[in-house]
């Protein structure tokens, strides 16, 4: 009796509670902290915390004689499922940052996309813009990308290690590989004149016209087409089957307009009257003096006596009959950002001299 009573007295000194042996004994799992949903990849600590949330609980015999419980969560086939689960993690995680790395462009990758941008730039202007009765001399890139845009490969001639001056060629595209060949000597002495440039630093690329005799005489002849076009242009403003603006009345005085376009519009101007709005095209970074090369007219005019569209098919059926003779391009409309739809008549590049 003595012994029931000692446990009694020990039940109710401790307020009445009996602990169980290994009922509710092992300790409780910590909370694992709630991610973000929006959180992004996880980052190395993230995936070191829960492969350490993974331990839990502690190994059995690990704690006080607590035994883990084979029916709760954590039992080994529980564990084993989180492991691979954490493994797969953290293969994503390491994935993740060696894509990031290894698509990351380089320097290099990146200069060489500018130079073909640039390269892609300049044939298109070329196949476009210029003559494809003259030759035009490229390195071995410049020449396949003209190529690709349509420019007669007849016509090209690739430059290499072992090219003389390209002056058996009406222009030339001056590309960094050029550059390299013949240094400034090619723009000093061969190629003066600059029709159009694209691109800036070690990446641009001018498209130079040459000068078969040499710098000086170019001059010389540039001064005398220069003194023609003034004359052309005079004759021009007096045609009375040709209305000009003020603004374009001054290009024609100055000699501003290349003399095939002047010859051009002259004779457009015997088929049907025609109104001049303006003259322009020249390349982009072009030098200075370089004569325009296209002209823009508007679509109808009152003294033709044809309504808007019969008199835009009369004058492109007759420009097409003088395509060859005065090197013109297609012609097309365009619409500048104020003011009424114009057709445009361009000659090709280069203009010539004398």
């Amino acid at each position: 009796m003595t012994g029931m009573a000692d446990i009694g007295m020990a039940d109710q000194d401790r307020g009445g509670e009996v602990t169980i042996p290994g009922a509710g004994g092992a300790p409780e799992r910590p909370a694992a902290l709630a991610r973000p949903a929006n959180a992004g990849p996880a980052a190395e600590d993230d995936v070191t915390e829960w492969l350490a949330d993974l331990r839990w609980p502690p190994e059995a015999g690990q704690q006080d004689g607590v035994q883990p419980d084979p029916a709760g969560p954590w039992w080994p086939g529980a564990r084993v499922m989180a492991g691979t689960v954490a493994v797969s993690l953290v293969i994503g995680v390491l994935a993740a940052v060696a894509f990031r790395h290894y698509t990351r462009p380089s320097p290099g990758a990146a200069a060489t996309s500018r130079a073909a941008a640039v390269r892609d730039e300049t044939a298109r202007w070329v196949a476009q813009q210029v003559s494809q009765e003259v030759v035009v001399s490229c390195d071995q890139a410049m020449c396949a990308a003209l190529t690709a845009d349509g420019f007669p490969a007849r016509r090209l001639m690739v430059l290499g290690p072992t090219s003389p001056a390209p002056d058996g060629t009406a222009v030339v595209v001056e590309t960094p590989a050029v550059r390299t060949l013949f240094g400034s000597s090619l723009d000093a002495a061969w190629a003066p004149a600059v029709l159009a440039a694209f691109g800036t630093g070690t990446d641009r690329v001018t498209v130079r016209v040459i000068a078969p005799h040499g710098a000086a005489a170019y001059q010389v002849l540039v001064e005398a087409d220069l003194a023609a076009r003034k004359a052309a242009g005079a004759a021009l403003l007096h045609d009375p089957r040709i209305s000009v603006p003020a603004s374009a009345a001054g290009q024609l005085s100055a000699g501003l307009v290349d003399s095939r376009l002047l010859r051009a519009l002259t004779a457009l101007a015997r088929h049907q009257p025609i109104t001049i709005m303006g003259f322009g095209s020249p390349g982009p970074g072009a030098s200075p003096g370089l004569p325009f090369r296209s002209a823009s007219l508007a679509e109808d005019d009152p003294a033709a006596h044809l309504a808007g569209a019969a008199y835009v098919r009369a004058a492109r059926a007759y420009l097409s009959t003088m395509k060859s003779a005065f090197h013109l391009t297609p012609v097309t409309t365009v619409t500048p950002p104020h003011g009424p739809p114009m057709l445009q008549v361009q000659v090709t590049a280069p203009s010539p001299l004398g």
